[in-house]
């Protein structure tokens, strides 16, 4: 493919740098009159600079992604602001630009991104309107809602690596700030540090590979910076093996294999997957509007680049895409199950992110990068919608997140009750809802496939589809259907939201319908036979730059009936659901002792961050105790370096002025005499 670059005639390239820097400079302006200036201003400029910024930045990412389309297969618009970094001797020398690129990934996701932010920031003014939010928790929540918005825009626009870490820390700091946002509540520091620590491993990933990669670039005489320049020159490194790590081994690791292991843990990290998925369940206190994006368009969407936007590297490393796909498939079924036995409802909503993100990082290892990036774009809408909704819900039941003590809303909020529905079918993929569209896909691809596991993968992701349904199909009757449950909230007048809010949770509404559409020929062409490619809108236009087929080479019945599997099995989840909690709600944990620890077991994802705890926190935590606190701070520093240590140099001293202060003028005299010279020697020196 040739690498041509272009202005555009309509769309000035230098605009598109403004994508990401708006965002950032509204949170910089929000930090500057929180932090320094502390000043008091009105509600409409709380709320305006966020959400001008942000309408601004989807205007460009819109005309960016026109001219995109206009300017031919072969081409993509670059901003360069100017000469960034450099350094390096010789052939081994390099430089790296800040600069930007939108080709037809990143003003996909651009879109994506700045379009749904939008709708939640509109949801949030709403908020903030009606007296949801006080004034100083807005100001935060829309500067770390900026900030987390812009650095997810710099990630998917930057166009080097440099630029692209400097974005991806950015996504882990803001989702820090919002996991500990209670900052005085114990879990939510908790929260945030364990978000933290997790977020510094998939960093340590992300950053060993660049590293690795650049560095056997360099050696072989071709060191790249840039995402083009690295997809010329990465087959240079083929066979190349990284030798200090070959100790103990017949044969030196691979460098593409390890740049690639690298990736997948950084992208594991950030999508909430099997074994440091359990960051996510814990965050989830804080503003809703802030997990409303968190979980749709922006720290799943940075895991999934990373691996959309290296998939040319992820081919030459095939062990990296073994464990891409185990880990997809772990977590889908296990996060499906956890969620279909919560009894907190934010935890439900997390487990059911960590199961589509495994959908589609499953994807991604069979090869199906296009059905992964369609299925991110139709898991955003029915994810923040679900959120959103999920925050009214909880919001009337006075902040109890607890599903056994709700029920019978349905009567008191009508619009929620179908809004919640809405976005349950699209989330669990019901025909013909967003996410039917993408999964049906997944699952002819896993059909085709001639991995020898693939019969295994298939009948694992249609499971979990049927489990993720029963779960919010449980979380749906259980809120609003049956009776008013013991201690329940509802004794307040109710009403559905209005004005702002409504807007937007009506837009997700129909977005979470109707965005499947927006690739029909990936299933009408193959359940039809028909010659329709050119209405795939999303696959087709991803082949510009990613790797594989936009679509499965499956037609006719074969394909109809896979699809309709799919459709059964949400049919069947949905049904057993509303067979066990339409009437009665909730009935209490299982009476037999071996379903009830079943029951506890599937509720804590068999209890991954309790083993996490036994076997690494406690003895690292007894380690530091023993060794740091009482061994090396308390007895060698303090008693040994700074007692005795403090002690010598005062005997010292004290021993000199003992004899300087004898009592005599003339030694005084001459003590002056002395300084004063030398002051004059350094003054003339």
């Amino acid at each position: 493919m040739d690498d041509l670059t272009t202005t555009g005639a309509l769309f000035a390239g230098s605009m598109i740098r403004w994508i990401a820097l708006l965002p950032l400079v509204a949170a910089f302006v929000h930090g500057v009159l929180i932090g320094l200036v502390r000043a008091r201003i009105s509600d409409r400029l709380v709320f305006g600079i966020s959400a001008a910024a942000v309408f601004a930045a989807l205007c460009l990412s819109m005309g960016g992604l026109y001219e995109i389309v206009g300017v031919g297969a072969a081409e993509r618009l670059l901003d360069s602001v100017g000469p960034w970094i450099g350094g390096g001797v010789g052939p081994r020398s390099f430089s790296a630009e800040l600069a930007f690129q939108l080709d037809p990934l990143s003003a996909v996701f651009c879109l994506a991104v700045t379009g749904t932010a939008l709708i939640v920031y509109v949801h949030a003014i709403g908020g903030f309107v009606h007296g949801a939010l006080d004034r100083e928790t807005a100001h935060r929540t829309f500067a770390m809602l900026d900030l987390l918005v812009g650095s997810t825009l710099v990630l998917v626009l930057a166009d080097n690596l440099l630029l692209f870490f400097l974005g991806w820390a950015g996504v882990g700091i803001a989702s820090q700030l919002f996991a500990a946002f209670d900052f005085e509540d114990r879990d939510a520091s908790r929260a945030g540090a364990t978000t933290f620590v997790i977020g510094r491993v998939g960093d340590l990933g992300l950053l060993a590979a660049m590293l690795l990669l650049f560095d056997g670039l360099s050696r072989a005489g071709a060191p790249a910076l840039t995402f083009r320049g690295i997809e010329a020159a990465f087959r240079l490194l083929e066979g190349q093996g990284v030798l200090w790590l070959s100790y103990g081994l017949a044969q030196a690791p691979l460098l593409l294999e390890i740049v690639g292991f690298g990736l997948v843990l950084a992208a594991l990290t950030k999508c909430a997957q099997l074994p440091l998925h359990f960051w996510l369940p814990q965050s989830t206190t804080g503003p809703t509007t802030a997990h409303a994006l968190l979980q749709s368009v922006t720290t799943g969407v940075a895991g999934v680049y990373v691996l959309l936007r290296f998939a040319f590297l992820l081919e030459s490393a095939p062990g990296a895409l073994r464990t891409l796909i185990l880990a997809g498939a772990a977590t889908a079924m296990l996060a499906s199950l956890a969620a279909a036995n919560q009894l907190n409802l934010p935890r439900l909503i997390a487990f059911t992110t960590s199961t589509v993100l495994g959908f589609a990082i499953l994807g991604i290892g069979i090869g199906a990068h296009s059905t992964a990036a369609f299925l991110i774009l139709t898991h955003s809408v029915s994810k923040a919608l679900l959120l959103l909704v999920a925050g009214v819900v909880i919001s009337a039941q006075k902040g109890d997140t607890d599903l056994r003590r709700m029920g019978g809303l349905g009567r008191r909020m009508p619009g929620t009750h179908w809004l919640f529905l809405i976005a349950g079918l699209g989330l669990v993929g019901a025909f013909p809802f967003a996410n039917f569209f993408p999964i049906e896909e997944l699952v002819a691809f896993l059909w085709i496939s001639a991995r020898p596991e693939s019969g295994l993968l298939l009948a694992v992701v249609v499971t979990s589809v049927g489990v993720l349904a029963f779960a919010m199909g449980r979380a749906f009757f259980l809120i609003f259907w049956g009776n008013v449950r013991p201690g329940g909230l509802l004794e307040s007048p109710l009403r559905d939201p209005v004005g702002w809010q409504q807007n937007s949770l009506t837009i997700l509404a129909v977005l979470a319908f109707s965005g499947g559409f927006l690739s029909p020929a990936q299933f009408w062409q193959g359940v039809t036979a028909a010659p329709i490619e050119q209405m795939d809108t999303v696959g087709y236009f991803l082949t510009r730059v990613v790797p594989g087929s936009p679509d499965p080479e499956l037609v006719g019945s074969e394909r109809g009936w896979l699809a309709a599997l799919v459709g059964l099995v949400v049919v069947l989840g949905l049904a057993v659901s509303a067979a066990r909690y339409a009437r009665r709600g909730y009935r209490g944990e299982p009476k037999h002792p071996a379903v009830a620890v079943a029951t506890v077991w599937m509720r804590e994802m068999f209890f991954f961050e309790r083993a996490y705890q036994i076997l690494l926190v406690r003895p690292v935590r007894l380690l530091s105790e023993l060794a740091l606190a009482r061994g090396i701070e308390n007895q060698l520093i303090d008693r040994m370096v700074v007692s005795g240590g403090s002690g010598l140099l005062r005997g010292a001293v004290w021993g000199v002025l003992r004899r300087v202060q004898n009592g005599r003028a003339q030694s005084y005299t001459l003590i002056g005499l002395l300084t004063l010279l030398v002051i004059v020697t350094w003054m003339v020196a």
